[in-house]
């Protein structure tokens, strides 16, 4: 299997501690997402891949099974355009894009040409969350009708100046939110119905177009209620960059988990109190990869829908607190069943679609 990079900024990291480790996969080409990105510590880690100018040029002489795509956040759907285009799937960094015509455009191409493109959301992926998941379909906590996610980070001064645009950082709702959004939706088998939201700049003034504090509040298809605590004011003392926790309470009890610390707390309704704690988060993209179906032979995959949802629903809730309104339609043709593009297909591994 044949990997591709383009670009040298954001979280392709993570993806790359794990497809290193597959012995057959092979970085095969590098390329950068705009002209002049610095992709040298690519180049010295990957000695043996060959570094092009051009991403149309590299996806054509090197036609990889799968692109990752780490740059300039605006830039990235129209890279991964190019991608599907070319006949390859797609680990972007997210969100998926930082505008909703962008992100319609996506996922016509991937769906035209049978790709998948997926996000780089491995958060719901770590031991405890998975397990609080399982808790609630079990009926520990009875039926889920609330929830509360936080998501806090450290803030850097030390930012690209399209870092610090919002035309071209799209927003820190989108950009931090989806996590928050994506802990919800770890743990429930409910969609998004309607979204409002608040954002603010309150502590960083030498950068004002980006908002370090921001509240989502939504409403879910089966009744249940959510919030998203979303900010850049983790204090830098910290001994860790972020800070991710989600309450969820159900009619017979509460389960509060806390990803950083890998520490899950249940207290059900007949007084049974406990606190469960775990190892580090389990390898997330290299299974992904392992089980894409060929290129052009399968509609979109439960996880390229669930990275397009997410990034749509992180979109409205930005429009909501620009606005100062509620989005009460958050469906998309990436939602099962919904547009005249989404038909029964069957995969190479018998999922229909």
């Amino acid at each position: 299997m044949k990997l591709a990079l383009i670009g040298n900024w954001g979280h392709h990291v993570h993806v790359l501690l794990e497809t290193d480790e597959m012995a057959d996969v092979t970085m095969a080409a590098l390329a950068p997402g705009f002209t002049g990105e610095d992709l040298s510590s690519l180049q010295e880690k990957y000695s043996d891949a060959v570094t092009y100018d051009d991403h149309r040029g590299m996806l054509e002489a090197v036609q990889p099974d799968v692109v990752i795509i780490s740059t300039q956040l605006d830039l990235i759907p129209y890279l991964a355009i190019d991608a599907a285009n070319a006949g390859c799937h797609s680990i972007c960094e997210k969100p998926l894009a930082t505008e909703h015509d962008a992100l319609q455009k996506l996922w016509k191409a991937v769906v035209a040409n049978r790709t998948q493109c997926i996000a780089m959301l491995s958060n719901r992926n770590q031991p405890v969350l998975a397990y609080a998941g399982n808790q609630i379909k079990a009926g520990r906590i009875g039926e889920v009708k609330l929830l509360n996610a936080r998501k806090s980070y450290k803030f850097s001064n030390e930012r690209a100046a399209w870092l610090r645009k919002r035309s071209t950082y799209g927003g820190t709702i989108p950009w931090i939110g989806i996590h928050a959004l994506d802990f919800i939706d770890a743990v429930t088998d409910t969609s998004f119905c309607s979204v409002s939201a608040m954002h603010a700049n309150a502590a960083h003034p030498q950068h004002p177009e980006i908002e370090d504090s921001c509240i989502m509040n939504i409403r879910c298809k089966n009744g249940a209620l959510a919030t998203a605590s979303v900010d850049y004011l983790r204090p830098q003392s910290a001994n860790c960059h972020g800070d991710d926790w989600l309450r969820i309470v159900g009619t017979e009890g509460i389960l509060e988990v806390c990803m950083d610390r890998g520490q899950c707390t249940i207290i059900d309704s007949d007084g049974h109190s406990e606190i469960i704690n775990f190892d580090e988060k389990q390898a997330y993209y290299a299974p992904l990869i392992r089980i894409f179906p060929k290129a052009g032979t399968a509609m979109p995959t439960e996880e390229t829908r669930r990275s397009f949802n997410l990034t749509h629903v992180g979109l409205c809730a930005r429009d909501a607190a620009d606005t100062g309104t509620i989005v009460n339609d958050l469906s998309g043709p990436w939602i099962k069943n919904q547009g005249e593009n989404d038909i029964l297909v069957t995969d190479i591994l018998g999922t229909t679609y």
